[in-house]
């Protein structure tokens, strides 16, 4: 180890004294040319220099680092093998078991945490999520209530409450939510594809419900709540 760790502190101090004549060099040459900017800008090679002196040193550090690790993990082999030749068998079955139930209590206990992590994330998105999910379904039916009564829901309050949603959206909905809402809003332009613009409306209720804790429902069942002839647009 000796012996490898003096080579590496030569290689460090080689490459400190290149980086540090890479600067002088560097300055002295901006004394003549009167340079200005970056330094890398100013002397991209001598900046190259410095880059890889940077790069072997921090190598160096890193091979003597691991080769310093599996020394001791070698000491500590030999040491445990050692103590075992010395230790009853009955011992060492104990020892086994100790360890092994430790083992077994850390895992258990590192799981609980990260379930329980993720249970009060989903709870708290969920609670966020609540109120536009729900707002955007409110929408959709006021759209819908549009048809038989016109002039119930204007196209200034659809427009705000576009816009409302898709602020909301911007930090709570999910990445599902999010990809198929714009989706949805560069598809609605298109004439030719309401019958498509409504599935991919459903879609995103589907995934609403997924993002509160609910299981996504066939095909048409939520498009059925307020468009009666679903099952003919279905067969098309």
């Amino acid at each position: 180890m000796g012996t490898i760790l003096n080579y590496a502190i030569i290689v460090c101090i080689a490459a400190i004294l290149i980086m540090m004549i890479c600067g002088i060099v560097g300055k002295f040459l901006d004394k003549k040319t009167n340079r200005i900017g970056e330094f890398s800008e100013r002397h991209p090679r001598l900046n190259m220099v410095i880059a890889l002196a940077l790069v072997v040193i921090m190598g160096t550090a890193g091979y003597v680092s691991i080769y310093y690790i599996v020394c001791k993990v070698k000491e500590i082999i030999h040491w445990i093998a050692d103590m075992a030749s010395k230790m009853d068998a009955v011992v060492i079955v104990a020892l086994i078991t100790g360890t092994v139930s430790i083992i077994g209590v850390i895992i258990s206990s590192i799981v609980a945490k990260i379930i329980d992590y993720k249970k009060s994330r989903q709870e708290y998105l969920a609670k966020k999520r609540e109120i536009p999910y729900g707002e955007f379904v409110e929408m959709i039916y006021k759209v819908q209530g549009n048809i038989k009564s016109e002039g119930s829901y204007t196209e200034k309050m659809m427009m705000d409450d576009l816009s409302k949603f898709s602020k909301q959206i911007t930090l709570w909905g999910s990445s599902r939510v999010v990809n198929k809402w714009v989706k949805f809003r560069e598809e609605g332009a298109n004439p030719n594809a309401k019958s498509d613009n409504l599935f991919l409306m459903e879609d995103i209720m589907n995934e609403m419900r997924k993002d509160l804790g609910m299981k996504k429902v066939k095909k048409g069942n939520l498009l059925a709540f307020f468009v009666n002839d679903i099952k003919s647009i279905l067969k098309k």
